[in-house]
């Protein structure tokens, strides 16, 4: 086995194993993600098929803090805490009172925010991407029957390529769809302010 990886290594990466390699990897790694979302999606459904929301409420509270890092001026941090209330979920939650109406306004308004901290460039897509997962959670059964919905299509996140987004119809696939390419425009949306400093302290 060593000698073989000897061998790639001593290619260089302009070799034909070099690029096999990373072809692979990447293969690997988008079969991970969609076994990710596949679980995080039956963990969400699994919970609110029991009225049960403590993942989702952790889910919504990472969403929150990483906005807020990326929300810097007092008046920014104030319209992420108006967007995303979690005190608030949680409040409705213990009351048994968090309906797919006001999840598909807390996705709204989250997906508000993401546009807003987000490029501008992306701003309108984001914005569609939120209001079209909104619509969809609203339209839906309640998360414990999982059923309706046929005609609130979500259409595909701009930031995932995963097919299962096409028309999500249970609230908790929906959920899930939400939170992933969340994540995903949050890392990018950290990615740039990073190398935005880095720039500004390099020049």
């Amino acid at each position: 086995g060593n000698a073989g990886a000897g061998a790639g290594a001593a290619g260089g990466p302009g070799s034909f194993q070099g690029r096999v390699d990373e072809a692979s990897l990447a293969r690997l790694g988008e079969q991970i993600k969609g076994v990710m979302r596949r679980a995080m999606r039956d963990l969400i459904q699994e919970e609110v098929a029991k009225g049960e929301y403590d993942h989702v409420l952790r889910l919504w509270r990472e969403v929150h803090d990483r906005l807020m890092r990326l929300s810097g001026s007092p008046g920014e941090r104030e319209k992420t805490k108006a967007a995303i209330d979690c005190d608030y979920a949680a409040e409705l939650v213990g009351a048994n009172a968090l309906d797919n109406g006001i999840l598909g306004d807390m996705i709204q308004l989250a997906s508000q925010r993401l546009a807003e901290l987000g490029a501008v460039a992306y701003e309108k897509q984001v914005l569609d991407w939120g209001l079209k997962l909104s619509d969809a959670m609203r339209a839906s059964g309640s998360a414990a029957e999982g059923e309706g919905g046929d005609e609130a299509s979500a259409g595909p996140a701009p930031a995932s390529g995963d097919d299962d987004s096409a028309s999500p119809k249970h609230p908790a696939e929906i959920l899930s769809i939400f939170f992933d390419t969340a994540d995903t425009m949050l890392t990018r949306i950290e990615a740039g302010v990073a190398a935005h400093l880095l720039c500004q302290a390099m020049s």
